[in-house]
């Protein structure tokens, strides 16, 4: 990276340095880190992943400013979400089919460790297009 000062006769280069890696259970993840579905997945096999591969029970999921799961919801509306992929959750819950164009959703998340300590992990992102 470098860049000019024209106020001052400076030219500066430098190396970015990585980012601060979170470790979690058996997991090692940073900033710059996110979480890849090869396949539109159900809401459901995502909870269920999280917890198997991670051993995190997810709190909330959203995508972009709408919120796609909350582990507060009523039972009814979990019932309805959590067999739904992810494409056909975002149409329920945004009224709007993902676009065309668009072939993975990034999906942010909150997670919860044994200890019910909140934990930051990186995004996801899920392919809705294979």
């Amino acid at each position: 990276n470098g860049f000019i000062n024209l106020a001052l006769p400076f030219f500066g280069f430098s190396e970015p340095i990585p980012p601060v890696k979170t470790k979690c259970n058996d997991s090692e993840f940073s900033e710059w880190d996110s979480f890849d579905y090869d396949h539109d997945i159900t809401l459901q096999e995502l909870i269920d992943d999280f917890e198997k591969t991670h051993k995190l029970e997810l709190t909330m999921v959203s995508s972009g400013v709408s919120m796609l799961y909350a582990s507060f919801y009523s039972k009814k509306k979990l019932e309805s979400r959590l067999p739904m992929k992810v494409s056909e959750l975002v149409k329920s819950v945004t009224g709007k089919d993902v676009p065309a164009h668009t072939k993975w959703v990034m999906l942010d998340v909150c997670c919860e460790d044994a200890e019910g300590e909140d934990v930051e992990v990186p995004a996801i992102h899920v392919n809705v297009r294979n």
